[in-house]
């Protein structure tokens, strides 16, 4: 197998090969070609080894996401190092913390955003500052001798520490998953990939690297949209998006407010979505809007990426419920009961080609996975991903919520996501998370916050009595006008439970 088929830049140079006048790339202020692109990405590499990037180094690129930021990402690996994207949003400390667990060697800046959060990673004056094409700067950080490998690319995911670890992918597990993306949702050269995701999130591993292996355009979304549905519908239809993948936060946003339609984007023919439940009456009202496109539900945390996936059907009603559907092609999952055995129903452990190298904390690969006996027979260095499910007789496995979301209230043990599943199945609810919040003389305090069509918090509790026993009835149900999010686009549940 060629070198373009094995490394994640080399889908950028095989496009660029096949169809170098092709649009790879656009954002709110340049687009180009894949020969520019690839160009591009050919001198910023040749630069960063004359300033001392080997392989194996862990290059942090702290851009905004911009054709600029793409551009670093993708120079990063032609040097044969691994790139580790960092959000200029995030606060310094974190940004800090995530570099420092990450053993990062080097680091890619840009004036303006993110600048404070560099000086603070950087730390001390006199610090050499590298000139790179694009008006991009090279800070060497502490660079260590390492040597070549795999690994590609470097995603964070929140620690119980607070600390973020570094969860290292290779590019065989990148490239496995866009491989099965593209062809399983049938992405073609001409489709317009809307990229707006943050590069931290594992959803722009699909956006970028999908599109280059098919030869499509992944436009970028401005940062300065996001907060605003009505911005983020005129790019859909400004750009003639056809392929949107995002979390249901944004889908829920476009819908209740801003105002997206079939006839506003006719072209808009994929949607996917992941990190969360999708709200079912939102989705029962997509689905008919949206009638002659396809919907897909893809399933998998960051270290394994999406591990199982299913379509959702034109004739999809709320009383189907939405399932996480089956494994995806060459990827192994099955269901470990308490026990430690295969079950139909358990803890989701996954085995395969996307599984991830493991952690990095302290500059130190920690590699939590474990030999599991699956129901096949074959034991398989497998992941643990803490979400409980059950297998229906279908095959379909489905939800049940996470190890740590099972909390103890008055006594019994419950699961967050059950509860949030009752308020979800009431009509007029739109959204809804439940967390612990703060203890009070009698202890832990169950609390249900919801966003509704017409419900106050009485008639929504009353709601709930019909579908909880009482011993998961939540002692303060909340609506609110809207739930708080986390720099993913998901609901901020620490947030949440901090509120008085």
């Amino acid at each position: 197998m060629s070198t373009a088929l094995t490394r994640i830049d080399g889908l950028l140079a095989e496009s660029a090969r096949r169809t170098p006048d092709a649009q790879a790339i656009g954002d709110i202020d340049t687009t180009a070609s894949y020969a520019e692109l690839n160009a591009e990405v050919n001198a910023l590499a040749a630069r960063l080894h004359e300033l001392g990037v080997r392989p194996g180094h862990r290059v942090g690129v702290l851009v905004p996401k911009s054709n600029s930021a793409v551009t670093a990402l993708y120079a990063v690996l032609r040097a044969q190092a691994v790139a580790a994207p960092l959000d200029c949003s995030d606060p310094a400390e974190r940004i800090t913390r995530a570099a420092h667990n990450a053993g990062l060697d080097f680091l890619i800046t840009v004036p303006g955003p993110g600048a404070r959060a560099a000086e603070h990673l950087i730390g001390r004056p006199g610090t050499l500052h590298l000139e790179l094409p694009g008006g991009l700067t090279l800070h060497p950080l502490a660079p260590q001798d390492r040597e070549a490998t795999d690994d590609a690319y470097i995603l964070f995911t929140s620690g119980s520490t607070g600390w973020p670890k570094g969860v290292l992918l290779t590019h065989d597990n990148v490239l496995h998953f866009v491989r099965w993306a593209t062809r399983t949702l049938q992405i073609e050269p001409r489709d317009r990939i809307g990229s707006q995701a943050s590069l931290t999130f594992d959803l722009s591993t699909f956006d970028l690297f999908g599109a280059a292996l098919v030869g499509a355009c992944a436009v970028i979304l401005p940062e300065e949209h996001k907060a605003f549905p009505r911005d983020v519908m005129r790019w859909l239809v400004d750009e003639r998006i056809t392929v949107l993948y995002a979390v249901p936060t944004l889908y829920r946003a476009l819908w209740e407010r801003g105002g997206i339609s079939a006839a506003a984007v006719p072209g808009l023919r994929v949607l996917a979505f992941a990190g969360e439940p999708f709200p079912p009456k939102t989705l029962s009202e997509y689905t008919t809007e949206f009638a002659h496109s396809t919907w897909w539900n893809l399933y998998g945390p960051t270290e394994t990426n999406v591990c199982t996936y299913t379509s959702i059907e034109v004739d999809w009603s709320v009383a189907d419920g939405t399932s996480i559907g089956r494994a995806i092609d060459d990827v192994h999952v099955d269901l470990a009961t308490d026990a430690g055995t295969p079950g139909e129903e358990g803890e989701i452990v996954v085995a395969g080609p996307t599984v991830f190298r493991g952690y990095l904390i302290d500059g130190e690969l920690h590699d939590p996975t474990e030999p599991f006996a699956f129901a096949d027979g074959v034991t398989r260095r497998a992941y643990r991903t803490g979400d409980l499910a059950h297998r229906d007789e279908q095959g379909r496995l489905w939800l049940h919520g996470r190890r740590d979301h099972q909390v103890k209230v008055r006594g019994n043990r419950i699961d967050l996501g059950d509860v949030e599943s009752a308020a979800a199945a009431v009509p007029a609810v739109r959204a809804c998370a439940a967390v612990l919040g703060p203890e009070d003389v009698d202890g832990a305090r169950l609390l249900l916050y919801a966003v509704t069509d017409d419900l106050d918090d009485q008639r929504l509790r009353a709601a709930l009595t019909l579908a909880l026993p009482r011993r998961m009835m939540p002692h303060e149900v909340r609506v609110v006008a809207e739930l708080p999010l986390n720099n993913r686009g998901k609901v901020d549940r620490t947030a949440l439970a901090a509120r008085p």
